[in-house]
Parts: C-alpha cells; structure tokens; sequence
C-alpha cells in the first residue's frame, strides 16, 4: 500500500486559479483515490483530446483523437448526435460530421460517461477554424523570452496577448503556430494566459497557455 498520501498533477503547478481547481479535481478523482490505496485501477470514462480537421461542412470526415473510446461510444457534435462513425481503436474515432450550425464541442459517450468539453475538441461549421491555444514553449522566461505558442485557427495579422500585454514582436508561422516575445509586466514574477486574437476571435484560457515569468 502506498503510505506517502501524496499525488500532484505535476501539469497544474502554478498559483492560478485555473491550476488550483484543476489540482483540486485530480485530488478528488476516483483514479488518484484508488492509486493512492494500490488498488486496481477501474476503466476510465472516454476522453476527447483533438479533432482533425476543426472546420468544414456537414458531411466531412473528421478524426477524432483521446483515450477511452470503445464500441459502444457514440459522438455528438454539439447538441447532433453523429449517425455515421467508425471506431479505429480507443483512441482513434472517424466521424461524418452531421447537420449543424456555429461552432460546437465534439464529445464522446459510452457507458462509462460523457467525455468533457475541451478546447481542442471545438469543430466550426463552415469555418475559419476555432482560435486555440493547446501550448506554449518555454512555459516560463524573463521579459523579451521568445514564446512559441501551438495551437489552431492561427492568422496572418494576429495579435498575442501576456494576460492584458500585447506582445510587440509576433510572427505567424503557420495555422497552428505562431511566435511572440513576452512583453513586460507590472510584476514580472507572476504566472499569466496567453492568448491569440484573429479578427473578433480570441482564444480561451486554460492551464494550457499558462507562461510564468522569472524577471527581467
């Protein structure tokens, strides 16, 4: 039996609010309790990762990538179930994306449960592509550290922002990357979001984007 009683989700370390309900809802989650008293592990609720592609129309095949798909999942796009899909494995879903409008979450259900939203798991009907930041690297630095930041929906003419500083050297690279130096802060021993704006889309904060900043 494991006696230490200690488990950190080592990804939701920095004094954030969004790391602290994270860390809280790893704590609390059946899989920890269970490793923590070495008990077996119990099967996992599916869990959607990305989509390939984020946009199109109704009729396009996209792949569906996470953990915990099995033969009896089913895929919703949105609130539209998904009548035609092919279980690859458990972690590969190919999907025809069914009838519907905006930009929704792509989901996931089996026995097990219902696979939670995600930002990397948006589709948007007829496009552009959802804006989203899914990393950035380093994840830490000083004023002028040249951050590359991944994800999706990126643009020529995009503009980044360190919590509420524009960065004043951006290079787009390509739709899923783009670079940008930290800007400075008022205090620059703090962790902030990064986010990127393509025309009146800005992308979502999570633990994902998180940059920590280690001075000047």
């Amino acid at each position: 039996m494991n006696t230490s009683y200690t488990s950190l989700a080592k990804n939701l370390v920095n004094k954030t609010t969004q790391d602290f309900l994270g860390q809280v809802a790893f704590q609390h989650a059946n899989s920890t309790y269970l490793d923590l008293v070495g008990a077996p592990a119990v099967p996992s609720a599916p869990v959607v990762t990305d989509v390939t592609p984020t946009f199109g129309e109704p009729g396009a095949t996209v792949t569906i990538n996470g953990t915990g798909f099995s033969k009896d999942s089913m895929v919703d796009f949105g609130h539209f179930a998904c009548p035609t899909r092919n279980i690859d494995s458990d972690s590969r879903i190919t999907a025809k994306v069914p009838n519907g409008t905006g930009v929704v979450h792509v989901r996931v259900t089996n026995t097990l449960g219902t696979s939670p939203a995600v930002a990397m798991g948006q589709f948007a009907y007829g496009g552009p592509a959802p804006v989203v930041v899914s990393a950035v690297s380093p994840t830490s630095g000083k004023v002028g550290t040249l951050v590359t930041i991944s994800g999706s929906g990126f643009a020529n003419g995009a503009t980044v922002h360190f919590k509420d500083k524009a960065s004043d050297s951006v290079k787009f690279v390509s739709t899923g990357q783009i670079t940008a130096t930290a800007p400075g802060q008022l205090d620059d021993h703090q962790t902030v979001n990064i986010t990127v704006t393509v025309g009146k889309a800005t992308s979502p904060t999570s633990p994902a984007d998180e940059f920590t900043y280690t001075g000047r």
